[in-house]
């Protein structure tokens, strides 16, 4: 195997210190802020236009055409406003120091996103979860399931306050119990997720350093890339990385160094807007899709000889698996009703659910590693591609705690190295009877 050029290993050794120093900084002190973003509070419906809290204050429910009056302290926003102006809103907001609630998947989230990005105040902000009665009808959600739409939004997303509906026939008061006997008593009233860490700067140079360790000029080019726009440059560098780095000369080594380029990446992002869901990584899709396609193009080129007999099924496949992989990539994709209730039980069993594509690609690792010279080891690869990409996008969703995305990452590349092991005791062991 060709060694690394001088400078290739110059770059490995700083990516090597810079990530230490990085990464010592930022873990423990998003370990302690995340601890205290876990904090929630419950808000509770008087009638159609105010939710009550527990400190007394009522959060005022604006519709469309609807403004912001004095005395509104909190208020949160419901229904389509892509007809409004968001300035005029940001302008009331500021003049009554106004706390603003984003309600999750609804129609209002853009627009309360545009009024926190020109307010003066865009700190006086929360974010709230709901289940309305109508999904409870459509979605035929049971007590459990509600209990754990709630954990998932408090452990998984951070959210700030529960907004309670009149819903029939659920024991709201054994929901609200579960929650506080996991999460401890709900706070007087909402605030939102804080972000201390100062090193965004570090993540970033560990990522161009990275880039640098395996096509040099790569690096060089990329890294100007922070002075223009930091989002982008950092989702350039690490779309780049999830496929330069799986050229790594130590193959075993991958999933690990795939969790910790998220790491840097969560890092590098880790400020006020992505902790709070108003800003968001850009590039998911390609993030995903970029290494998997590489994965696929090299093996049809290295194969083809045999491989051209399928072409036409092979087409179909990958078209259609492709499809339903960036359809499930975000959090509004279609999920039956026979999985919600599976996801849960996963839950109950494993704190936070694992990744499937994961669970499923870690192993296909092991095998990939162990069977490389396997006519149809491609497949493992594909899977193993996939497993990685997924690992990665795990840390690029900044409003998820920390220690929730390393717990789900360390879980799946645990049970990915233990097949590992298991395999190579068997050959070890078939080897010595032969």
């Amino acid at each position: 195997m060709k060694e690394p050029s001088r400078l290739k290993k110059v770059a490995e050794i700083g990516f090597f210190v810079s990530t230490l120093v990085c990464l010592v900084i930022f873990v423990p002190s998003r370990f302690v802020t995340d601890m205290k973003d876990l904090a929630y509070t419950v808000g509770i419906s008087i009638d159609d236009d105010r939710i009550l809290l527990p400190s007394g204050k009522i959060v005022h429910i604006i519709d469309p055409s609807e403004q912001i009056e004095p005395g509104m302290e909190y208020v949160t926003f419901r229904g389509d406003f892509s007809g409004y102006d968001p300035k005029a809103y940001a302008h009331r907001a500021d003049l009554f120091g106004v706390w603003i609630g984003m309600l999750e998947f609804n129609d209002s989230t853009s627009f309360v996103k545009k009024i926190e990005s020109i307010r003066k105040q865009p700190e006086r902000f929360f974010r709230i979860h709901t289940v309305r009665q109508e999904e409870v009808e459509k979605m035929r959600l049971t007590e459990s399931m509600i209990y754990y739409r709630f954990r998932r939004a408090i452990l998984e997303r951070s959210i700030d306050m529960i907004w309670i509906q009149p819903l029939e026939n659920v024991n709201v008061q054994r929901i609200l119990e579960s929650i506080e006997r996991q999460f401890g008593k709900p706070k007087p009233a909402p605030s939102p997720n804080s972000s201390p860490f100062k090193f965004q700067w570090l993540a970033f140079l560990s990522m161009v350093l990275l880039l640098s360790s395996q096509k040099p000029l790569i690096g060089i080019l990329t890294a100007p890339l922070w002075f223009w726009n930091r989002s982008i440059a950092i989702s350039v560098v690490s779309i780049l990385a999830t496929v330069l780095l799986y050229s790594h000369r130590k193959k075993y080594l991958l999933p690990m160094l795939y969790l910790i380029l998220g790491l840097l990446t969560n890092a590098a992002l880790w400020n006020f807007w992505y902790a709070n869901d108003l800003d968001v990584y850009r590039g998911v899709k390609l993030s995903l899709s970029l290494l998997p396609l590489f994965v696929i193009v090299k093996s049809v080129v290295r194969e083809w000889k045999w491989l051209k007999k399928y072409w036409l099924a092979g087409i179909t496949v990958v078209a259609v698996a492709g499809f339903y992989y960036l359809s499930r990539s975000g959090n509004t994709a279609f999920v039956a009703y026979f999985e919600r209730q599976f996801r849960d039980v996963l839950e109950g069993l494993f704190w936070v659910r694992p990744r499937f594509k994961e669970i499923v690609g870690y192993p296909a690792f092991a095998l990939w590693l162990s069977f490389s010279n396997l006519k149809w080891s491609f497949v493992f690869e594909l899977f193993t591609s996939v497993a990685l990409v997924s690992t990665f996008n795990t840390f690029c969703h900044i409003k998820t705690p920390l220690m929730v995305s390393l717990y789900r990452s360390m879980f799946s590349i645990a049970v990915g190295y233990a097949t590992l092991f298991v395999i190579r005791k068997v050959k070890q062991r078939a080897a010595q009877r032969l």
